[in-house]
């Protein structure tokens, strides 16, 4: 929409505007005018949350969000019901025991009951009583409930407390302010003091009370994991002492070792096998070739027979330490060496011929030595094979005592935390349990606080001014009716031929608004309007050379009835002969308007017998000389339904030779198909549109209809537009 539209729309409710924006600050005048005088002091506190002492003195990191956290639990205690009463029993305890009470009762509240059976004696003790004892008074009990309603006869409960008392952390430091506002300069600065003092003396009970409780509660909770860890290394100890090994790990790289150590000795005892397999073979050569009658030839031997000797000793020695010596196997390794080069030097002959009875002699030592030599290696393989079952049972007693430990290990971790956790809980009982300090304590006020009326009044009225044309304008905005001919061009695609105002009938008739002068009153200048713009309306009709017209609409109420007739005044007035014929049958305003005769659907006449003087007998002449009149009866029919054979509209061309113009009214095209029958009729159609109407889809399809009119369609009236958006 356009910006003129609204501002226009604002100017056209401009008194509703202002009216509603002085009522506001009339309002707001009388609201303030009996509001009492207030005195305002202020009490600061420095809580120490994000200020480098108290972090440094805690050894904590500065933490924003917590700091937000801490104010906030602050001030919730500080509006918490207890502090509050606790202030408002040291308030009342003030004002019943002091010379100088804050507030005096009015003659009213001295005669209610609740101040009548009043024990005031009895009020103090209990007040006391309830500061002393940091509690709250209680409803459910009667001495105690008494004392509340007392408290409002001076204004000292918890809600009338709460509307005189703010408190709330000055932005972005490290203070928290207590503000109060009363009608005594002293009661606020008490109040601020006051409220400060029952703060800080619950806020430290209260803290107390949680370390006690902390401490006693971590104490019992490590116990209770001392004891579990005991039970648990326990069960630990108890099994390792079950199975015979201390420590599985140890016991198992043991078993290795030692399987090592006899692959080792079972390698060597192979190794001096084939050294004596291979002097057996050498001897039984000799024996062969000595058969053969060739001479055998031999060394001597001692040294050989020596060496095994020492070999055989070190082997029994090494297996009774355990064979875990390793000097022993380097030795036993050494003299192994020197029997082979022994051996290998005793094959090679050196001139000595020896008998057969020293080769077998020397046959039956070697056969020996091989025998003891297989037995070695058969012991050591039964070694290594008990060796390695040994070492799968200690993997099973492993996985068992791996569990076990890490059991141990958790235990051990949950009791290192919670001792933890008590030495933190005992450190609270030496380190200060808060920073707080009143920094700024509150002083009675000089002079009363600004009432503010004039902002008061300002922003009220400000506020209904922007509310109202807020208002105004969403209305407008969401009102989506053609109500100017802007909106019209951009809702329709239907020629706009004239722009008809709204004009009063009640005070006037149309004859009489288009014949009035036009200064002849304020009220008649406004009308001039509307005449000339059916003086625009007339020139359309008087310019398009066409004499027989149908005024129909998409809906009703549109003023297709008013403006017909305005228009046959005004065509009246030119000295034109104008034939009014009402073909609305749906709704006959015409006819009742005009008072004619319901001839319509009677008259039949053949072509032959045609003649103008039977026309006149069925038309009525109205009062305005040019204009005469055909009635219908109405009904629920449409026109060719109703209208008999060679019906009057059958004759429109020749009753143009005897009226200058033509006019006939139709029904609405969305509801009926009168006006699409007598389109045909027509030399030119005219659809009438009220600036109220709201465009729907049914009004687009009937306006497709009038375009399929073509050259037909004269163009569309926009009627009863107000004056304010006629040029929009």
């Amino acid at each position: 929409m356009d910006i003129v539209y609204f501002i226009k729309a604002l100017l056209k409710k401009k008194w509703w505007i202002l009216l509603s924006t002085f009522a506001a600050v009339a309002a707001a005048f009388a609201f303030t005018i009996g509001k009492p005088k207030l005195y305002a002091s202020t009490a600061q506190i420095a809580t120490g949350f994000t200020t480098n002492e108290q972090i440094k003195l805690r050894d904590e990191n500065l933490n924003l969000f917590e700091a937000d956290v801490k104010f906030d639990n602050v001030i919730e205690t500080m509006n918490s019901p207890l502090v509050i009463g606790l202030l408002a029993c040291d308030l009342l305890v003030h004002d019943l025991s002091s010379d100088k009470p804050f507030r005096n009762l009015t003659e009213k509240e001295l005669n209610k009951p609740a101040y009548k059976s009043a024990n005031k004696q009895e009020i103090v003790r209990i007040c006391r009583q309830k500061i002393d004892s940091l509690q709250i008074l209680s409803s459910s009990i009667p001495e105690e409930r008494k004392v509340l309603e007392f408290m409002k006869l001076y204004r000292y409960d918890f809600e009338s407390i709460r509307k005189m008392v703010f408190t709330g952390r000055l932005s972005r430091t490290d203070y928290i302010n207590i503000n109060c506002y009363s009608e005594n300069p002293d009661l606020s600065a008490y109040t601020v003091n006051t409220l400060y003092k029952e703060f800080i003396r619950f806020y430290r009970s209260s803290r107390s009370e949680r370390s006690v409780e902390n401490v006693e509660t971590f104490e019992s909770l490590v116990n209770q994991k001392k004891a579990e860890l005991d039970q648990k290394v326990e069960a630990l100890r108890g099994y390792k002492t079950a199975q015979g090994v201390l420590n599985v790990e140890t016991a198992s790289g043991n078993e290795w070792d030692l399987i090592k150590q006899f692959e080792k000795s079972v390698s060597d005892e192979r190794a001096n096998g084939n050294n004596l397999q291979a002097s057996l073979d050498n001897v039984n050569m000799q024996l062969a070739q000595m058969n053969s009658g060739k001479p055998a030839y031999t060394n001597s031997n001692t040294d050989i027979i020596n060496l095994r000797k020492q070999i055989n000793d070190l082997n029994d020695e090494y297996v009774r330490t355990g064979s875990n010596d390793n000097a022993l196997a380097d030795r036993i390794k050494t003299q192994r060496g020197k029997l082979q080069k022994a051996m290998m030097d005793a094959s090679i002959p050196n001139g000595k011929v020896s008998t057969k009875e020293e080769l077998i002699q020397r046959k039956g030592a070697l056969e020996a030595e091989v025998r003891a030599s297989k037995l070695n290696i058969s012991t050591l393989e039964g070694k290594i094979r008990n060796l390695r079952a040994s070492v799968g049972s200690y993997a099973n007693k492993e996985a068992t005592v791996s569990s076990l430990q890490q059991e141990v290990t958790l235990a051990q971790d949950e009791y290192n935390k919670l001792k933890e956790k008590l030495g933190a809980a005992l450190d609270n009982r030496t380190v200060p349990q808060d920073n707080f300090r009143q920094t700024l304590k509150g002083q009675p006020a000089f002079t009363p606080e600004s009432s503010k009326r004039l902002i008061i009044m300002g922003m009220s009225g400000f506020a209904v001014f922007m509310i109202c044309c807020i208002g105004i304008l969403f209305s407008e905005f969401m009102d989506n009716s053609v109500k100017s001919p802007s909106i019209f061009n951009r809702s329709s695609n239907l020629k706009l031929i004239a722009t008809i105002n709204h004009t009063n009938l009640q005070k006037y008739n149309l004859l009489q608004i288009l014949q009035k002068k036009s200064d002849e009153s304020q009220w008649l200048k406004r009308q001039n309007i509307f005449r000339e713009l059916l003086r625009k309306l007339r020139y359309e009709l008087e310019s398009s050379g066409r004499k027989i017209f149908l005024f129909t609409s998409t809906e009703p109420q549109q003023g297709k009835t008013t403006l017909l007739q305005a228009v046959a005044h005004s065509l009246s007035l030119s000295n034109k002969k104008v034939l009014v014929i009402d073909t609305n049958f749906c709704n006959n305003d015409v006819s009742v308007q005009m008072e004619a005769k319901p001839t319509l659907e009677y008259f039949s006449v053949p072509p032959a017998e045609f003649s103008i003087e039977k026309v006149k007998e069925i038309v009525t002449t109205y009062a305005t000389p040019g204009i005469e009149v055909v009635g219908c009866k109405g009904g629920d029919y449409t026109p060719s339904e109703i209208l008999p054979p060679n019906h009057l509209l059958n004759y429109l061309g020749e009753l143009k030779k005897h009226y200058d113009y033509i006019l006939m009214e139709g029904a609405p095209l969305n509801d009926f198909t009168d006006s699409r029958e007598l389109s045909a009729y027509a030399e030119g159609v005219i659809a009438i549109f009220s600036s109220h109407l709201k465009m729907k889809q049914i009004d687009r399809e009937s306006s497709e209809f009038l375009e399929s009119l073509g050259d037909k369609f004269l163009g569309a009236v926009l009627n009863d537009v107000k004056e304010d958006f006629i040029e929009l």
